[in-house]
């Protein structure tokens, strides 16, 4: 695990990466061929929606070119901050096919190659495309997860510089959004899924339409198979296998957030027969959910990531948690505790009962939170002062 992810950031880094200086090559030579590189998913986080390249060959005039707009500089001043802030610029680096294909055999991925039908003239305007691209002035760009990202990238100049007819919907009895295309991608690891699911709005439960299915490298692959230029030629005219996929998904555990949840309900539910341990207990629980919420609130509010703006998952991580959880609930001071814990039952009242209309899809894991949310504020709102108090 360290020695994948130490490879990992020196390769995508830039350091090892090999990136080519820009130079003004000759021109591409009749024997030239262009290819779309898709790489299959990984068992790292940061690769498990899997990859998109193009390769440029000329071996005529020695040009074995990767260009790859999937690379960032950790290096780069505030990372993290501006990472979590939808900030951070991804470049284009150009490099060679073998050195490409370094990372991927490492890890035991795939990388499959579709050889693009292009006459000479089409090649060409690609290729002037993607030396203007390459220029140092013009390869980073700012990454958007949806729509601007490695393999949109391919996907755009495609449509650009080709006239295109991209077909029916490959998918014409399923109607997805984007964050039904990414669960089978998470599936294998639910506690990934569960977070995805936390952070991302209602911006993600947009249906998406053939032409956003491209965000995923497996469905451009797809796409390019099926798309044709609009004298009928196919555009894909050749298919290869550069790296046979090697890993295997493991099985997710048993203690899934399903079902961690639900234990947690259950305990929620114990920690009601012993005063003391109730207050323990909530005060952790809300703490934990009023953080949980700063966070939405951060990546709503203060991010510049689409995909995690109007996030409903506020209603029930509310960051407020986290100033009436230790406030008392007796006294005059104690009035408005009462009243905001009312309201939070309310709200989580109707978040499980209107629960299939919800326009934003929650994980199957919020249920047992929000039902213990429910529990808990309702008690606090409603219980009988001597007996249900934030004091002591």
């Amino acid at each position: 695990m360290i020695k994948k992810s130490l490879l990992f950031i020196l390769v995508f880094s830039g350091f090892l990466s090999g990136n080519m200086p820009y130079t003004k090559a000759a021109e591409l030579t009749p024997a030239a061929h262009m290819y779309m590189l898709t790489a299959s998913p990984g068992e790292e986080l940061y690769s498990v929606f899997g990859h998109s390249a193009l390769w440029v060959l000329d071996p005529e005039q020695g040009i074995n070119e990767v260009y790859n707009w999937g690379t960032f500089d950790f290096q780069t001043p505030n990372f993290y901050m501006k990472f979590l802030r939808g900030r951070l610029m991804y470049h284009l680096t150009v490099t060679s096919l073998e050195r490409f294909l370094m990372v991927y055999r490492y890890e035991g991925r795939g990388v499959y190659s579709q050889r693009l039908n292009l006459r000479h003239d089409e090649m060409l305007g690609i290729y002037d495309y993607l030396l203007i691209n390459r220029r140092p002035e013009n390869v980073e760009y700012l990454y958007d997860f949806f729509y601007d990202n490695c393999a949109t990238r391919i996907r755009d100049i495609a449509d650009k510089e080709l006239d295109i007819d991209w077909g029916p919907d490959p998918h014409p009895h399923a109607e997805r959004t984007f964050r039904q295309m990414l669960h089978p991608y998470v599936a294998h690891i639910p506690w990934i899924s569960f977070g995805i699911d936390i952070l991302l709005g209602l911006p993600s439960d947009k249906a998406a339409t053939p032409w956003h299915y491209m965000f995923l490298p497996d469905e451009m692959f797809i796409a390019f198979e099926h798309a044709r230029h609009d004298d009928g030629r196919l555009l894909v005219d050749a298919y290869d296998v550069f790296l046979e996929k090697m890993i295997e998904r493991d099985k997710p555990g048993l203690l899934t957030p399903v079902v961690f949840f639900w234990i947690l309900f259950g305990l929620g539910l114990l920690s009601l027969l012993n005063a003391k341990l109730s207050r323990i207990f909530d005060r952790i629980f809300f703490t934990a959910l009023g953080l949980l919420g700063v966070l939405v609130f951060f990546m709503w509010f203060l991010s510049d990531h689409i995909p995690t703006a109007q996030n409903l998952n506020i209603l029930w991580a509310l960051p407020t948690h986290l100033y009436f959880i230790h406030r008392g609930t007796k006294g005059r001071s104690g009035r408005m505790t009462r009243l905001y814990f009312k309201i939070v039952f309310l709200i989580s009242a109707a978040l499980l009962l209107f629960w299939p209309w919800i326009p934003q899809e929650f994980h199957p894991a919020f249920f047992p939170i929000i039902a213990l949310i429910a529990v808990k504020a309702g008690l606090y709102g409603w219980g009988r002062k001597k007996e249900v108090s934030l004091e002591g």
